[in-house]
Order: structure tokens, then C-alpha cells, then sequence
């Protein structure tokens, strides 16, 4: 019988690496052949917690995967059984000569629990094989490869161990993905609990947001939640596990923390526990899945309180909600169907036969595109109504919902009869375009004598007469002419304006040189009032994307302002102020102030201060309003401020600005050629982070392109649809339909399908990447986004093009 002593000799000089721990993770021991491999002694590491003894890489904690080691130790402690890790990487902590550095290496892990004779653990074994020599990492990638060399007399047994190792991290990686994927694509939250105790083995997301993203894999399910044990879930956990029969609940309560030490929550769920089975049959863990119901439920509970109160609503309305069978084209509806339609209708078909002809085209097209991917509509339709012959507006408005298996069942949606606010609204679209359309007559026509009259002001001023009176007309002749000329082209821009026929000419704009040209411009007006102008502007750089000849005028026009209604001998300011992502320029006059009235509609068409006899000047009261909408087509924002009547104004013009690193980088890339192209792409970017979206979108125009920005992927699909992007960048965390499933429905869609596809995320792992790709995505972009990968993944496409 072999002793105590010769079981350590043993382990001594066991050719196979263990590290011996206790349940605390505490090391108690190792064999020779783990110290030669991370080259320690038991002095170093014995009595020690196994990651204080095997630190994270300081400044590289990726390369130290103490999560996935740690959760692997728990599970195998938690199940009291072995649990493995196929690949891992973990760097080991080294003294060399030029000091403490770090040695990336990957490993094989086994931890394997020893049980007393209560079946509590009370040490745990760590084996692990040091598979480093057999792989190579790509840092950029993320993903690691093995390397395998062809069997030689020096390398046999490293060549066996490698295809071994390499048909376990297979399997082991295949089953995993494919159950990460299955979990994270289903459609409620799903669990696997192992053992008699319900150790947490897999969780997805869905789960984690349920119970506000604890820690769980490795957990028994009541250590993991101990605010849920006695709300008597235990009872149909432990029945299952003992008789392995399943359970289903519908709409059970449960009483939940949302943030660990927060309160709790009351939520209600439909929850089925599904016994998970070996190949001998015996109940081995529960398959926990269900569904978080609290709005429908509760929504339920209102119901009986607020059903009259929303018939009333909806009779005032005029609307009627609907449910389409799509399999049998059968209608229901509330109650007040008639109300809006004029009949009862059975089918959606008896609908369609009363919609407008010239209208039938353009429901049909837009039921067909919701059910094929689009998964909503909304159009304004000509109704003729059967019980009395009269045509309405219908604005209906429907959302596809679909069956367990993913396929569209049914559209739900509501139709309000809008003919009293479409009618006003088409008379108001009318007037404002005959406003429009004689702003633009007018101000053509006054430019006819216009000329005429300023050529005989010339001629008068160059004919060498004597008569002062007549040199002093044609002084005064002049300036007015320059003054109505100015009013004309107000007119003309906001007669463009309105009709949305301006285009900014965008391009790198210095704010300080806008200044300044516009200064000049508004000198002569100044200096002849008798104005002080003080200018003032920090030393920062200040650089927009935007039209130049528009932010001169902009400036100009406030500068103008401030000196018509100014008295004489007044002072006005400019001040300009730049920030990292914001360009604030400032006009300040001690004028005649603007009264509180009148403050909030200063930039609206016609407005205009009360005149005063000072005034020497006059206008159409439409320079402000004229610089709103400059200053919006520029992407930001102008405020007017005044303490009131005769304590002046201060108007304050902010612009989005290119910060110092976005203008270096279009500048070389300019230089380097990059920015033009035998032709520009279209884009469309998909994210819900609309300061990143608009951000990638300023660099993308700036370089030739069109840019389509889209926070949300159901209208993405649909303006897609109309109107194909060459590249798509989608965002992953979409909200209610990820990147992968919204790219995959752009694959399916013919006029998309050719599309250069670019995933944009915060995850980097080699899963996601097989996710993204297996999705459709021929790139995978981590954030922040890499500009210059970009640029040359775009290059490729115009070089595709042009070929």
C-alpha cells in the first residue's frame, strides 16, 4: 500500500503540470513540472490566491484571461465535476535580466474538483497544458491559429498533442458557438442550470437584463439570486431535476433586483423549466426559458379601467384598430370600424376595394414590403366611403407580427381618418407656396429697373456737370439702389430657402477668416453710423465643414443688424469662442434692445423691432430668419438674448467644429489622392449613437461621398429599399433588431444584396467576427473606427466599380 509520502514523490515528479487548490482558490501545492512551467517556486506561490499569484499583465489585462479561468474553476466546484477550457490565453509573470516582464502564453485547462465523503469539494485540481509553441495570435485580429508542422523524430509528441488539442478546441469551440448563438438569437430568456444545486452553465443576454447583468455562469441559481429563493420557484426546480417531468407557468410574478443592493422590481414572466437528459436518461440540469410579460399584464390589469376611456378617445379620433390574418386575409377590429369606413368589413380585400384607384398601387407595394422585411408601414390614402360615396384621407399605419418560427402571422395597425387636418394642411401647403412662388416674382421683377436705374446714376455721377444738386442725386440714386438691391437678393435667398432649393458648397472653413471677411463687409454701414467695432477671438483654431460665402453672409447679416438698430456713436462686439466640438461666434451691440414680446420670434419671416426716427436704414424683416436657416443647413444653432428695450442684444451663433485631428486627417488624406475618386459612393450608416453616426458621416462627405444616416433599422430597410446604398455600415446593438439579423434581411432584399457590407462594434472577439460573417458582413470594424482601413476597404469598391 502506498503512503502519504510516496503520493507527494509522485507528485513531485509527475512529467504533467497540477496546481492544487482549495475551494477559496488558495494554493496548497504544485507538481514539479507546473513550476518548471511557469517557472516559479512553491515559496512564491504556496498559501497564495492563484490570481494574486498569477497577476493580470499590467496595461494588457486582454492578454490574462483570469474571467474565463475563473468561471471555469467555479463551474467545476459548483457541479463537482471536471470542467475544461480549450483555449485560453494567459500571460505568466517572469524575471529576466532586464526586469519583471510578462510571457504570453495559451493553454489547455482541465480543473477537476475532489469530493470528501459528503460530495463537498474540498480541493480542486488545475491541469493545465501549455499549448503556446503549437499556436500563433494575430493581435489585430484577435483570433489565434494553430500551427501545425509536419510529424518529425524531433517533434512527434508535440505533433500528436497538437492534433489532438486541435480536434478538442473543435469540438468544444463548435458546441459553444453554436450554442451562444441559438441562446443570444432566441426570442425570450434562456438558461441552463446544471446539477442538484442549479449551477448557472449558460446564460443569455436577455436573462442578464432580467436580472440587471449579475454575475451568474458557475453560481448556483439562489447564491446568484438570493432575493428570488422564496418566491417558491425552488419547489419547481427541485421537482423537475427529481421526477424529470417539464413545468409551465404563465404570467407568475417575480420579485427581482435590477441593480445588486437595489430594490425590488415586480415583474411578471411565463417560465418553463424543461429537464435536460444524458444519453442514459437520467436528468443531468433544467433548460429554464420564458418570457418577461410585465407590459402586456399590466396592461391587462388597466384594461378593465381605461377601455371606455380609450373608446372615447378613439371615436373622437376617428380611429379604428385593426388585426390581419396574413394566412386568411380575415379582419378584426374595435368597435368603431363603421365610424371610419362606413362598413364592416370581413377580409382586407373588401378594404382594398374601396381605396382610390390611383391609390391601390401604393398600399399594395407598401403590405408587400412590410411582410418581406421592412416589418412596418405607414401611408395617406383616398378612401371612398360606401355608405355615403365620400372620399376621405386615411393615414393607416400597420406593424408585421410574427409566429415562433420567425415567419410573418399577422400586421397589426390603426387607420385614422385625417381628412379635416389633411385638407388644412394642403390649403396651408398652398398658400405658402404661392408665398413662395411671388417672393420669387417679386423679387425678379424688382431686379428689371433696378438696372436701368443704377446705369443712369452712373452716367449721371461720370457726366461732368456743375450743378452740385444734381452730383448729390446721383449719390443718393446710387446707395438706395444698393440698399433695394440688397433687399432683393434677401428675397431671392429666402424665397430659395423655402422652397428648399439652396445647396451648400461644403468645404473646410477657417471661422476666423469668415470673420473677417465679413467685417469688411459690413464695415461701410459701421463706420457710417459711427459705430465702435471691437473684435475678439482666443487663440484656438476654429475649423466648420461648410459653405464659406453663406457663414460671410450669416456673420454680415448680424453685423448689419446690430448697427441698424444701434443709435449713432453706439459699440458692438464680435467675439469669437472655440471649444473641442463647438464654434461659438457672439454680436453685441448697447442698442435698443429687444423687447420680451417680441424675443422669442425675432427669427421668424416679417418679423421686425418697432422702428425709431434714428434709424437711418429699414428692412424686410427677413435677415434673421434667413440666418436661422443658414445656420441649421450648417448643422447648428443661433440664440438672440436681451435684457430688454434699450440695453441691447447679444446674438450667439454655434457651429458643430472639425476638431484638429479630423482636419489633419481629411488634409493628408486629400494630399495622398484619397479624397477623390472615379466616382463618390453612395453610404448608408446604421447606428443609434447619432453623435458617432453623424461624426463618421461629416468625414465621409468630406471625402467625395453621399451619406445616409439612419438611427433605426425598420425605416433603414425601407429607405434601403427605395433607394440602394453601394455600402452599408451597421451598427451591431440595434434596438429591436440587431446588425446580423438587419443585414441579413439587406442580403435577401435583391436591390441590396450587391452591397459592400461593413459590421461596426464595440465587440472584437473571434465569435463576433464569426457572428458578423456568417451574417453577410464581409468586414468587421471595432470601435473606435479606424479611418484609414476605411478608406482603403472604400478604395476597393471604386476600383470594383470602375473595372
Amino acid at each position: 500500500m502506498m503512503t502519504l509520502s510516496d503520493y507527494q514523490a509522485l507528485f513531485r515528479v509527475t512529467p504533467y503540470p497540477y496546481l492544487v487548490m482549495t475551494p477559496d482558490l488558495t494554493i496548497v501545492g504544485a507538481s514539479g513540472a507546473y513550476l518548471r512551467s511557469v517557472q516559479r517556486t512553491e515559496a512564491e506561490i504556496v498559501g497564495r490566491n492563484v490570481f494574486e499569484a498569477f497577476p493580470a499583465e499590467e496595461g494588457n489585462v486582454e492578454a490574462t484571461n483570469i474571467t474565463e479561468v475563473k468561471a471555469s474553476m467555479l463551474r467545476a466546484l459548483a457541479k463537482g465535476q471536471p470542467d475544461t477550457t480549450a483555449f485560453v490565453r494567459y500571460a505568466v509573470e517572469v524575471e529576466t535580466p532586464e526586469g519583471k516582464q510578462y510571457e504570453e502564453r495559451y493553454w489547455s485547462t482541465v480543473h477537476t474538483p475532489v469530493l470528501d465523503a459528503e460530495g463537498k469539494p474540498f480541493l480542486l485540481f488545475q491541469n493545465p497544458v501549455d499549448v503556446t509553441e503549437l499556436y500563433r495570435y494575430d493581435q489585430q485580429s484577435e483570433v489565434a491559429s494553430l500551427q501545425l508542422a509536419p510529424p518529425s523524430v524531433d517533434n512527434t509528441e508535440n505533433f500528436n498533442r497538437a492534433q489532438m488539442h486541435e480536434a478538442l478546441s473543435r469540438i468544444l469551440n463548435n458546441e459553444r458557438e453554436h450554442l451562444r448563438s441559438l441562446f443570444n438569437q432566441a426570442p425570450g430568456f434562456v438558461a441552463v442550470l446544471m446539477g442538484p444545486k442549479h449551477v448557472f452553465e449558460m446564460v443569455n443576454e436577455a436573462y442578464y437584463q432580467l436580472v440587471g447583468h449579475r454575475e451568474l455562469v458557475g453560481k448556483a441559481v439562489w447564491d446568484a439570486l438570493p432575493e428570488v429563493a422564496g418566491q417558491g420557484f425552488e419547489e419547481y426546480l427541485d421537482r423537475v431535476y427529481r421526477t424529470g417531468e417539464p413545468w409551465i407557468t404563465h404570467a407568475m410574478p417575480l420579485s427581482v433586483q435590477y441593480d445588486r443592493g437595489g430594490p425590488l422590481v415586480q415583474r411578471y414572466i411565463d417560465l418553463m423549466y424543461q429537464p435536460y437528459k444524458d444519453q442514459y436518461g437520467t436528468t443531468i440540469g433544467i433548460f429554464a426559458q420564458g418570457y418577461d410579460v410585465t407590459e402586456s399584464v399590466e396592461a391587462q390589469m388597466a384594461k378593465r379601467e381605461s377601455e371606455e376611456r380609450l373608446r372615447d378617445g378613439m371615436d373622437a379620433a376617428k380611429m379604428v384598430v385593426w388585426d390581419w390574418d396574413l394566412a386568411s386575409g380575415q379582419l378584426a377590429y374595435s368597435e368603431n370600424v363603421s365610424d371610419v369606413f362606413g362598413f364592416a368589413p370581413v377580409q382586407m380585400g373588401a378594404v382594398g376595394a374601396h381605396i382610390h384607384p390611383d391609390d391601390r398601387q401604393k398600399i399594395a407595394d407598401a403590405h408587400r414590403s412590410a411582410i418581406a422585411g421592412a416589418g412596418a408601414y405607414k401611408e395617406i390614402v383616398r378612401f371612398i366611403r360606401p355608405d355615403n360615396a365620400r372620399q376621405v384621407w386615411l393615414d393607416s399605419r400597420g406593424k408585421v407580427q410574427f409566429d415562433a418560427d420567425g415567419q410573418p402571422a399577422r400586421m397589426r395597425g390603426v387607420t385614422v381618418d385625417v381628412t379635416d387636418r389633411y385638407q388644412a394642411e394642403f390649403e396651408l401647403r398652398e398658400a405658402n407656396r404661392k408665398k413662395d412662388e411671388f417672393l420669387a416674382m417679386l423679387a425678379h421683377e424688382l431686379r428689371n429697373p433696378l438696372a436701368p436705374i443704377s446705369t443712369a446714376a452712373e452716367m449721371l455721377r461720370l457726366t461732368t456737370v456743375a450743378d452740385a444738386r444734381t452730383k448729390k442725386a446721383s449719390e443718393v440714386i446710387s446707395r438706395q439702389v444698393r440698399h433695394m438691391t440688397a433687399l432683393v437678393d434677401d428675397l431671392l435667398d429666402v424665397s430659395r430657402v423655402t422652397r428648399g432649393l439652396v445647396e451648400l458648397e461644403k468645404e473646410l472653413v477657417d471661422i476666423k477668416g469668415a470673420v473677417s471677411s465679413a467685417v469688411e463687409q459690413a464695415r461701410p454701414l459701421i463706420e457710417a453710423r459711427r459705430h465702435a467695432l471691437t473684435v475678439r477671438t482666443d487663440a484656438t483654431q476654429a475649423t466648420v465643414l461648410g459653405d464659406r460665402t453663406r457663414l460671410v453672409q450669416v456673420i454680415a447679416n448680424l453685423l448689419n443688424n446690430a448697427a441698424k438698430y444701434t443709435p449713432q456713436g453706439g459699440e458692438i462686439t464680435l467675439a469669437v469662442h472655440a471649444q473641442d466640438s463647438w464654434a461659438d461666434i457672439e454680436v453685441i451691440d448697447n442698442g435698443i434692445g429687444i423687447d420680451t414680446v417680441l424675443l422669442p420670434h425675432v427669427f421668424e419671416l416679417f418679423t421686425q423691432a418697432e422702428r425709431t426716427p434714428d434709424r437711418a436704414q429699414g428692412g424686410l424683416g427677413i435677415g434673421l430668419a434667413l440666418v436661422k436657416t443658414m445656420v441649421a443647413l450648417h448643422g447648428g444653432t443661433v440664440t438672440a438674448d436681451s435684457a430688454g428695450p434699450g440695453k441691447g442684444s447679444t446674438f450667439t451663433i454655434r457651429l458643430p467644429a472639425i476638431t484638429q485631428r479630423l482636419k489633419q486627417h481629411i488634409e493628408d488624406t486629400a494630399r495622398e489622392g484619397m479624397l477623390t475618386g472615379p466616382s463618390s459612393l453612395r453610404i448608408m450608416i446604421v447606428d443609434d449613437n447619432v453623435d458617432a453616426a453623424e461624426s463618421l458621416a461629416v468625414l465621409l462627405e468630406a471625402q467625395g461621398h453621399q451619406v445616409r444616416v439612419e438611427a433605426h433599422p425598420v425605416p433603414a430597410l425601407a429607405n434601403a429599399h427605395r433607394d440602394p446604398p453601394e455600402v452599408f455600415i451597421l451598427d451591431i446593438g440595434l434596438p429591436e433588431m440587431d446588425g446580423y439579423e438587419l443585414a441579413r434581411r439587406l442580403r435577401a432584399d435583391p436591390v441590396t444584396s450587391s452591397a459592400l457590407f461593413i459590421a461596426l462594434t464595440g465587440y472584437g472577439q473571434a465569435h463576433d467576427r464569426i457572428l458578423s460573417k456568417s451574417s453577410g458582413f464581409e468586414h468587421h470594424f471595432v470601435k473606435p473606427m479606424d479611418t484609414d482601413r476605411l478608406g482603403q476597404v472604400l478604395g476597393t469598391v471604386r476600383e470594383r466599380s470602375a473595372g
